[in-house]
């Protein structure tokens, strides 16, 4: 066998791994990289090797970062099938279809922006003010856009020939690449239909086993726990929070909570939860149903202004086998409206989350993205991040360069869409929402299978995670394991 990383090496996005095995080129996953602008797009462009050189693909779950460069990958030549469980496929239909929307709209707004300035010659000072049209939020400072043409990686017709290579698979279901390599998926408990991979390859001296973790999950309250990996002769594990450990459940729903009173107390202004579309949405609705299952005091509006997260949440009711019964009851139950005290509504055009950025409030708003790279949230931020009646949830990882991650680590000024704003929102990190293991969990998950596994490779974490967690691995009996740096080819 020989392994390629092409991407979430030291990194936590644009998962891409290349593996040649019986004959056979297959890519497990094929991810966006996220982070500042201009350089990701750049990353994005390169997949680093010829698409009409893969046989197949292998995905283990729809999050953008692992499945967002398909369509790219199918637009450069790529002909066969794309394998994943049907949830997976049907969040993908609805994830990618929103990753190329949100490509062409920044593309022109940002295109837009430039001409603007191009046209009125206007170059605001650091004491001057951005005069914003109605649509447009007040920003401070000069526009940094440059001279760059911006064009989506992709349309909508890319992803409609993307979605046609997809085969769907039941978690457990052997199925062929070629005559000479098997595969199954298995239940990684990380979103809806999200998986860990189990890749056999005969060979004249035997059959040697190939293990991939995905994102591996944890316990929460809505999906079911992940199944229990198995050994194979190589490992590829994930490592997001490999020298970290989250706080219990309960905390994170308590700080939920009294972020929720702090904006009953004031009585207006937003809180405002950028959250993954898919998985952490419904997870974020799922708690805050249960907060107002038992609290007193006035009913709460909830807004989730994301075209995705209602599709998705939809999409939750079809797949209730990745579900255990009275979780899909509560969101159900926060989908249909039938909440007593908690009132949650979809937007449905442009023009209704336009209107939110001119409510005064209270008002929870949840919108994507995740790491507030693209999307609605971007102009809710730009909106309402310089006022202090603000608060901002952050309830994922956030990765390095991202504009979350420039929030988490404190930073009083930040760029959105190439303007300057001062942050005096509030900003609290919640990071018992992660749907990644922790620390302790992938030690639990990895440690029973040292003694078969000859080599282990850590992708998808950042180096002040992955490499003290690649020494608690050795010392926990692996004998050898990698973090690989670059695409160089791995022979194991």
């Amino acid at each position: 066998m020989e392994l390629e990383f092409h991407g979430a090496s030291g990194e936590t996005t644009g998962s891409c791994h290349l593996l040649r095995a019986g004959g056979k080129t297959i890519l497990l996953e094929c991810g966006l990289f996220q982070g500042r602008r201009a350089k990701t797009y750049a990353r994005n462009l390169k997949l680093g090797f010829d698409a009409r050189a893969i046989d197949a693909v292998v995905l283990s779950h729809a999050h953008i970062d692992h499945s967002g460069r398909l369509p790219l990958l199918v637009q450069r030549g790529f002909k066969g099938a794309i394998h994943s469980t049907a949830a997976t496929r049907d969040l993908c239909d609805a994830m990618l279809s929103d990753s190329a929307m949100i490509q062409l709209r920044d593309a022109e707004y940002l295109s837009r922006r430039r001409l603007i300035e191009r046209v009125r010659g206007q170059r605001v000072g650091p004491a001057g003010h951005w005069r914003p049209s109605e649509d447009e939020p007040p920003s401070r400072g000069v526009s940094n856009l440059g001279a760059r043409e911006f064009a989506p990686l992709y349309l909508e017709e890319d992803v409609r020939a993307t979605m046609k290579r997809f085969k769907p698979h039941a978690c457990g279901e052997w199925f062929a690449i070629g005559p000479q390599v098997r595969v199954r998926l298995h239940d990684a408990g990380h979103i809806l239909g999200s998986t860990w991979v189990e890749l056999e390859v005969r060979e004249r001296s035997g059959v040697r086993r190939l293990v991939f973790t995905g994102d591996w999950g944890r316990a929460q309250p809505i999906l079911r726990d992940p199944e229990p990996l198995r050994a194979g002769d190589v490992l590829i594990s994930e490592c997001t929070y490999g020298d970290r450990r989250h706080p219990p459940l309960d905390n994170t729903e308590a700080e939920l909570e009294a972020a929720v009173e702090r904006l009953m107390k004031r009585g207006r202004g937003k809180l405002l939860i950028p959250a993954f579309a898919v998985g952490r949405t419904q997870h974020v609705l799922y708690v805050l149903e249960s907060i107002f299952e038992r609290r007193r005091g006035p009913a709460l509006r909830v807004v989730v202004d994301s075209p995705l997260a209602k599709r998705a949440t939809e999409i939750v009711s079809k797949h209730p086998e990745c579900f255990d019964r009275e979780a899909l009851a509560r969101i159900q139950r926060v989908q249909s409206g039938a909440s007593k005290r908690l009132h949650v509504s979809f937007t449905e055009t442009v023009d209704d989350s336009k209107a939110l950025n001119r409510e005064s409030g209270p008002v929870v708003i949840v919108s994507a993205s995740g790491m507030m790279e693209s999307g609605r949230v971007l102009h809710h931020l730009a909106w309402s991040i310089s006022s202090p009646d603000t608060e901002i949830a952050i309830v994922g990882y956030q990765a390095r360069g991202t504009l979350g991650r420039k929030l988490v680590d404190g930073e009083k000024e930040i760029n959105i869409l190439g303007f300057r704003y001062d942050v005096r929102a509030r900003i609290t990190t919640m990071n018992g929402f992660s749907a990644h293991a922790d620390r302790d969990g992938l030690m639990e998950a990895l440690t029973p299978l040292a003694p078969q596994v000859e080599t282990l490779f850590l992708i998808h974490g950042e180096n002040d995670q992955r490499l003290p967690f690649a020494r608690a691995l050795r010392d926990a009996g692996f004998a050898r394991v990698e973090c690989p740096r670059d695409a160089r080819v791995w022979r194991v």
